[in-house]
């Protein structure tokens, strides 16, 4: 279970170590909703969420495909879903997709980047993580 905690990055690494730590505590269902503007560390969070869960695939924001899915072998969790809503007008092109096909699937980890664009498809149970810029090199990571 994550709990709500406010985190402070001073670089990509720790951000990215910051992922492989939340991914420890994951058990499958998760929903993870990002938030933050452009370079605050969503992505970094989010490639170390998938080295936490084992995957060896470069992880690079979905930006243009919408959403990638990386396989897990051996796991409980059978896949992270990475999902960046950033050119969508709408949550209607996650329907169009299949990505309420894998957003609370108790096999699966979803990560939203910009899920102010998904707010109608996500569940009650929805980890909320805000990235905020302190500085040039500081982030703020806030979990709700």
């Amino acid at each position: 279970m994550i709990k709500a905690k406010t985190y402070l990055s001073h670089s990509v690494e720790e951000t990215s170590a910051f992922g492989r730590k939340i991914a420890a505590s994951l058990c499958g269902g998760e929903v993870l909703a990002l938030y933050g503007d452009l370079g605050t560390g969503k992505t970094a969070f989010v490639q170390g969420l998938a080295a936490g869960l084992g995957i060896k695939q470069i992880v690079n924001s979905p930006t243009y495909t919408i959403m990638n899915i990386y396989p897990i072998k051996n796991k409980i969790i059978k896949c992270l879903c990475h999902i960046d809503t950033y050119r969508l007008g709408a949550a209607d092109g996650l329907t169009d997709i299949g990505a309420v096909d894998y957003i609370g699937a108790a096999d699966t980890v979803t990560a939203i980047e910009w899920a102010e664009k998904a707010e109608g498809l996500l569940p009650d149970k929805t980890v909320q993580i805000y990235f905020r810029a302190q500085s040039e090199n500081i982030r703020q990571i806030i979990i709700k």
